[in-house]
């Protein structure tokens, strides 16, 4: 029997398609094997089902029909494809005869055109059954590299627990946890069939496959993704260019397209996610405001390495802490760039701005339900850094944004050091050894002064702010992830989950668990593991 896989974003027609598989069932050798809404959702189930014929739509959202068969064929060579679509369009039936499409049906689809279809796939699948057999000798490998892509995959939207990142890196033979880390993306336009994808992965398998420190993936058509991982700081970032220029020079990829993007070096596994969206933010800077073939995020390069990087000599956090209204204007100038710099490398250095400025938005607003000022896009960056007169009126939001502490009348003179207080509190509430001498320390005041200054600038306690900055973000993973209690406690700052639970239930009136229950009634969206 030959399974069938439907992929049709209307529900009624998807309906009609899964009546008609289950329908022509009794008459050709096919079962139906399941289905999906969009190209997204399919490729993860297509992994996994391994179908034979795949019928889809073309256009569909987030990844259309003509995108899912090319990656579909690049992991399973032998699918058949069936495509169907309202537009009788040459430029669709010349893309789906260019993928070896089988048929291409319109709709409204009717059922003797849909039945021949079917029939005379299956009868050219019996005849060449042999050929097509799913255990050729490339199929070992294969599976390898699709549990990789989706191994990085999910590393990369933080869709993975500790013990499944240890779990699945051990499978891979590679220890990931306890080192740091970045994520080096590098656009892909070179696995156009599958015979160019075993050719190409033959050649990274070449340069890196023995290396115990690297995990990569170039099964996706989009990214060759890579993760690099060593103890050593500086040895990882030398490790990080030395990837990068093999991809560019030792690979011999005849392509002017191909960028390569080096993500920020971080400590934790929880961390990838956002080293991989920097990285992918940065090869979208590329052609706009940045002409390097390797753009990287860490300001620490050797005098004439290729790309020019992050322009920062000094901490935009600590900066912010110390500003005012009243020279809110004259620190906004200072981030403009130099005036004897390029235009091309002024607006680079106002695109790491917002990246700097983004990323502490993120920080500040995690957990929160309505998020503001934050920049969805490395597109929208791009257009905001070209125009001074947009930059220059988002930075005045955005800075006005983090000065808005209200502080008791009598105490606005300590409002840069309750300010800097803050800003330390909101980076770094999850670190469970943070304490009033900590923060006291970066503000240099003792302690008692400091507490003192605290509670009666803010109206609370330094431990009640605390704890409701942590609570905050329990809720917001309770709501969002299937994490364990003891997993979000350490995420938060807690090292006793049951310490955790009873906090929380003192302040929400409700357990942690009672609240996950509460929320899964609403429509919210869970992080589970890709199936």
């Amino acid at each position: 029997m030959y399974k069938v896989f439907i992929v049709e974003d209307e529900p009624l027609i998807r309906d009609n398609l899964r009546n008609e598989m289950m329908r022509l069932a009794k008459q050709l050798p096919i079962t139906y094997a399941g289905e999906a809404s969009d190209g997204e959702l399919a490729l993860a189930s297509i992994i996994d089902i391994k179908p034979d014929i795949l019928i889809t739509d073309i256009r569909m959202p987030f990844m259309d029909g003509l995108e899912l068969a090319n990656e579909a064929k690049k992991i399973y060579p032998w699918i058949r494809l069936l495509f169907i679509s309202g537009f009788d369009d040459f430029s669709y039936a010349k893309s789906a005869l260019q993928l070896q499409a089988e048929d291409y049906l319109l709709k409204p689809i009717k059922s003797k055109e849909l039945e021949q279809t079917l029939r005379k796939i299956t009868e050219s699948l019996e005849e060449r059954k042999d050929q097509f057999s799913v255990k050729d000798e490339n199929e070992e490998s294969l599976t390898q590299e699709v549990h990789k892509n989706l191994f990085l995959n999910c590393l990369f939207k933080g869709d993975l627990k500790m013990n499944e990142v240890i779990e699945e890196s051990n499978n891979f033979q590679k220890t990931i946890v306890g080192k740091k880390i970045s994520v080096i993306l590098a656009t892909n336009h070179y696995n156009k069939s599958f015979e160019d994808y075993f050719h190409f992965s033959e050649k990274l398998n070449f340069s890196f496959g023995d290396d115990e420190e690297i995990l990569f993936s170039s099964i996706s058509s989009r990214y060759i993704k890579i993760l690099v991982f060593h103890y050593d700081y500086n040895t990882l970032l030398d490790k990080c260019y030395q990837v990068a220029h093999t991809l560019l020079h030792e690979l011999d990829i005849d392509s002017s397209d191909l960028v390569v993007g080096i993500g920020p070096i971080i400590d934790r596994i929880s961390e990838i996610p956002y080293s991989y969206e920097m990285a992918k933010q940065l090869i979208g800077t590329y052609g706009i405001i940045r002409s390097e073939k390797i753009i990287s995020f860490v300001d620490n390069l050797k005098e004439g390495e290729v790309s020019p990087t992050n322009p920062f000599k000094i901490d935009l956090a600590d900066k912010i802490t110390s500003i005012s209204v009243e020279n809110m204007d004259a620190f906004i100038e200072s981030l403009n760039g130099s005036q004897f710099d390029t235009i091309a490398r002024q607006r680079m250095f106002r695109f790491f701005v917002l990246l700097e400025i983004n990323a502490l938005i993120l920080k500040k607003q995690e957990g929160k339900d309505a998020p503001v000022y934050q920049i969805e896009d490395s597109q929208e960056m791009n257009q905001i850094a070209k125009s001074l007169d947009r930059y220059t009126n988002y930075l005045k939001d955005t800075l006005t944004y983090f000065l808005e502490v209200e502080i008791h009348p009598s105490m606005v003179k300590y409002r840069s050091i309750i300010q800097k207080a803050l800003l330390y509190m909101d980076e770094s509430f999850s670190d469970p050894d943070m304490s009033l001498n900590t923060v006291a320390e970066i503000v240099n005041l003792s302690p008692s002064h400091f507490s003192t200054i605290f509670s009666q600038s803010l109206g609370q306690t330094f431990i009640d702010y605390l704890t409701e900055q942590r609570i905050n973000k329990a809720k917001h993973l309770l709501a969002t992830t299937n994490d364990k209690l003891t997993a979000i406690a350490l995420e938060i700052g807690y090292n006793d989950s049951n310490y955790f639970s009873y906090l929380f239930k003192k302040k929400e009136g409700l357990s942690p668990t009672e609240y996950r229950k509460q929320m899964r009634k609403r429509p919210v969206h869970f992080k589970d593991k890709p199936s």
